[in-house]
Formats: C-alpha cells, structure tokens, sequence
C-alpha cells in the first residue's frame, strides 16, 4: 500500500467575472461562517441565521462565533475560543470557503487577526461588510492604521457589499478592485400573507432594533409628542428593542399609553407586531440596509426612514413611503400626519412595500450565495506522481 498522499489546496480563481463564468461544481461545498454569535442581538446575527437556516443542501455551513452579547471577560473568552476553532480549521487539509462578517471598530480589529489565518492558509476567503459607520470609522483612523485596513479588506476574493452606495466606498476610498465586489443586499423572510389593514381605528406606527440616537430614536419619540393632540390621539407609536430605552421613556414621559416600549423581539414576535403595525419608522443617521425596514416592507407596511446608507438602493421615497433627512424632526412629523389622515396613501404605500421586497426573498440570496460560495470553492489535488492511497 502507498504512502497518505499529500494534498495541495487549490482556490478557484475569484473575482466577479472570473467567477460568474466558472461552472458550479459537483457535490458539497464546505463553508465556515465567521461573526457575532447566533443569538446575539442586530441585523448582522439576523443574517446569519438565514444564511445558516437557508443554504441549499450542497453547501454545508459551520458557524463560529467571535462575540456574545455578555462581559467583557465572556466576549475575550469567545474571540479566543474563535481563533483556536478557526486555527485548527485551517490546519485541516479539507477544502474550505471561510465567509467572514465584519463592521467597525472592535469587530474589523477581531477580523483582521482572522482574516490573516485564513490568507496563511490560502483558503478562498469571503469579507462581507455590514457596518453601518463603516466610513465614518475608516476616515478617522490614522494613516497607517487606514492603510492596515485597506490591505486587510484586498484579501478578500469576494467582497461582498450590501449597496451599490457602499460598493462605490469600498472600491474608492479602501482600493478594492471592481471585480473583487459584489452587491449583495440583505436577505428577508416574505410572509405568505399580508394583513388587510384598512378600517383601523388607530394608526399604530412601530420602530425596533437597537433604540439609540443614531437610529433617530430620539427624533422620533420627538416629533410623535409634537403631533397635534387630535393626531395622537387617533394613532400610537410602539419601540420593540434594548439600547437607550430610559432615555427614551423620560423623553416619552406625559404622552401616556400613545407609546409603549418593548422589549428585544424574536421572530415570532417581531411578525406579531408587523401585522398590528401600520407603518414603520427609522429616522437613522447611517445604514447598511436595515433588516428592519426589509422585514417591514416584506410584511406589507409603508415606512418613515431616512436616505441613508444603501437604504435608496431598496426604497423609493414616494413609493414604498417617504423619506426625511436625518435629524429632521419637522419633516418627520409631517410624514407621520400624513399617513394618520391619509388611508389610501399609506395602504397603496404598504402594497408597493411588499411587491418591492419579494426579489429579496431568503431563498433567492441564498440559492446566489450558494453559487458564489461553489464557485470560489478549493479544490484538493495531489502533488504530481502520487496516487490515491490503496490504489
């Protein structure tokens, strides 16, 4: 009997039109999924699980995860756990795509010491970028520290952006090349069925996620107080979410049961509150593309939010709803009174909000990310003159 063969891993050639003309292999592709923990709250942890939930069966998915929503002692004990998983994934001389998720600050940090396991180990290697401040961060870094980045952000054999928007950034301002970048919005669970909503008796507007100033949850709470009296008292607005809810509650103080607060909400509970909703609000300051607003348009409701980020890649101001700058607490109230007394407008926004999310469909990004993930995928060849052992 011959000796074990030695095998060398061979990555796929990569890059949109390298890839978009290789032909889709046969049998599983083996993919590691790099990111927050499973149940950690946000719309990165959100994107996850659909990628883990809907994958086709020939691409095979193991999910490590780099931070918890614990102590500071819990999230070093995970990153560390991280590094040894990834390590010893990557010693493994089985053929294997690595799809890392990243953001700013802590998270690109934590990425960069993996990413370059990965480079060591010259696995194809997916970046895909979900930071909504992710240009806000990189233009105050340093000179060098930006340049460290940039260099990280090149090893990507696909990088995946979630808007054209945010496509142009990578490619200006971080040098990525063009054909590196793919635009690859974010996934949402249509409903089979949208509410009817017409007839209500009162207008209940709803805001959820993380409840913060950056996503304008303060200008919100604002301009609902600053409602005509006979306004609020035909409507109510609901913020489902942890964050600055304190804040927000002495904010809200005197408005009494016309806003409630809520706290964190699992998916079942999250299509609960969509179906008694009439309209979704996120006045945010900056975006990836929101889960939320696609989990809303998805569900059928019209929504309030600002033009940020990759939001006008999904949403047309005056179609789906309508749009108000950040910060703009005047044009925020304007457009909450107007769908309090305007019905027609605010459904026919809502049916063109459902039409507008189908091509965002779970099982339409997961079926193309699949193909992605088989078109990078390593192949294990032996070195010349050996045969297969047994042979």
């Amino acid at each position: 009997m011959s000796a074990e063969p030695t095998t060398v891993l061979r990555p796929a050639p990569v890059g949109t039109a390298a890839t978009s003309r290789l032909p889709l292999r046969e049998g599983r592709t083996r993919v590691i999924q790099v990111g927050p923990d499973l149940q950690v709250h946000g719309g990165v942890s959100s994107v996850e699980q659909l990628i883990c939930d809907y994958l086709p069966g020939y691409a095979q998915i193991r999910h490590i995860p780099t931070m918890n929503d614990g102590s500071w002692l819990s999230r070093g004990w995970t990153f560390a756990r991280a590094v040894a998983a990834l390590s010893r994934a990557m010693d493994s001389l089985e053929p294997t795509v690595v799809h890392i998720h990243f953001a700013s600050r802590g998270s690109m940090l934590r990425k960069m010491m993996l990413v370059q396991l990965v480079v060591n180990a010259r696995r194809p290697l997916i970046l895909h970028a979900h930071g909504a401040a992710f240009d806000k961060f990189h233009r105050g870094l340093p000179a060098p520290a930006r340049r460290l980045v940039n260099r990280t952000l090149q090893q990507a054999n696909v990088f995946i952006a979630l808007s054209s928007q945010w496509r142009d950034f990578y490619i200006r301002e971080c040098e990525l090349a063009p054909s590196q970048v793919i635009v690859l919005s974010n996934p949402v669970q249509v409903p089979a069925r949208i509410p009817d909503r017409s007839g209500r008796p009162e207008v209940q507007f709803v805001h959820f996620g993380r409840l913060c100033k950056w996503k304008g949850s303060h200008d919100l709470v604002s301009a609902f107080a600053a409602l005509p009296p006979a306004l609020r008292e035909k409507s109510r607005l609901v913020l489902a979410g942890s964050g600055a809810v304190d804040e927000l509650r002495k904010l809200a103080a005197g408005l009494g049961d016309r806003v409630k607060f809520i706290s964190w909400i699992n998916p079942a509970e999250r299509e609960r509150l969509l179906a008694e909703s009439d309209v979704f609000v996120l006045p945010s300051y900056g975006e990836g593309v929101p889960m939320s607003l696609l989990e809303s348009m998805a569900a059928g409701l019209p929504s309030i939010c600002c033009p940020v980020g990759g939001v006008p890649d999904v949403f047309t101001d005056g179609a789906e709803g309508q749009s108000v700058q950040p910060g703009n607490r005047a044009q925020l109230m304007a457009a909450m009174e107007r769908y309090i007394v305007d019905e027609p407008a605010r459904l026919a926004a809502g049916r063109r909000a459902s039409e507008r999310a189908r091509p965002y469909d779970v099982h339409v990004y997961a079926r193309r990310l699949a193909e992605i993930y088989q078109r990078i995928a390593p192949v294990a060849e032996m070195k010349p003159g050996q045969q297969e052992s047994g042979a």
